[in-house]
């Protein structure tokens, strides 16, 4: 049954990506709020700029071009609508996940390996299981995306033997308001939430993972009380692992980061969570 009925969900996305999914979640019965661990913005330095601006002239001499999310997409095709008429010749596009891939289509793009975008857990580690990555001796790459972002594919396709370079469009930031929004949150996730429901955490990210234990660093709250009493819905194995290194105990992992999946996972969250109380009410334990 898709029920979230008894949750109070916190969309940490940036708020752009937040508001419709919380609209959502509420339609199907969650107490949703949106308090944002993370906005995209473009980079703004001069040389940052000019870095984009060369890689975009040169793409033409590049063999595949990969973009990691959608905001690589949207960003990166934003330049490259600026001087290229139409995508180069030659240049094999490859994406990280279903909607990335959605755009990169949506944007004119032909998608290799598609299918590959389309499986499991829709991650880094997918996509270079992809047939058109594997022999990349000598050619050269280019991967869209964020500043300072994970480095795992260019290493493995350095691995191969590919040249690597990166087109780094956007940077991650904490917004200002951030800290305040969380204060609230957390208060709640020990004491209650007014409403009486679980207070469940979304993220879709291992930044966002960091700057929540920022944000906790700086208030200087009960960190253990909080982790205790907090849930956590994370879209990987890997970030569940983070997490509970940080001293999370209650983590549960989605598939993937898609809202398909992480909807399923918040479904299956609560009815985890149902099957415990029950249990409790029974003198069970689970």
């Amino acid at each position: 049954m898709n029920d979230l009925t008894g949750l109070h969900i916190v969309i940490t996305r940036p708020s752009a990506q937040a508001e419709p999914w919380a609209a959502r979640l509420r339609e199907l019965g969650a107490t949703a709020s949106v308090a944002s661990l993370l906005e995209i913005v473009p980079v703004s330095q001069t040389a940052q700029i000019q870095a984009i601006k060369n890689c975009i002239l040169d793409l033409d001499v590049y063999r595949k071009a990969i973009f990691v999310s959608q905001n690589a997409v949207e960003h990166g095709f934003n330049w490259i609508d600026n001087y290229w008429p139409q995508l180069p010749t030659g240049v094999k596009c490859f994406a990280v996940g279903e909607t990335t891939a959605n755009l990169l289509q949506d944007r004119g793009a032909t998608v290799t390996d598609l299918a590959q975008t389309q499986t499991g857990a829709m991650t880094s580690e997918t996509l270079l299981q992809s047939p058109a990555l594997q022999a990349v001796a000598n050619e050269k790459i280019i991967i869209f995306r964020g500043l300072g972002g994970r480095p795992h594919i260019g290493q493995v396709l350095s691995a191969r033997g590919a040249q690597v370079d990166y087109c780094e469009l956007y940077e991650r930031v904490l917004p200002a308001e951030s800290t305040q929004k969380f204060a609230a949150v957390l208060l709640q996730s020990v004491n209650k939430s007014p409403t009486g429901n679980k207070i469940v955490l979304v993220l879709h990210s291992g930044e966002a993972l960091a700057n929540l234990q920022t944000i906790m660093r700086a208030l200087v709250v009960n960190t253990r009380a909080i982790m205790a009493t907090m849930y956590l819905l994370v879209p990987s194995q890997r970030i569940l692992e983070l997490a509970e290194a940080a001293g999370f105990i209650n983590v549960f992992a989605a598939q993937n980061a898609t809202e398909a999946s992480m909807l399923q996972g918040l479904i299956d969250l609560r009815c985890t969570l149902e099957s415990i109380q029950n249990a409790n009410k029974k003198g069970v334990k689970l």
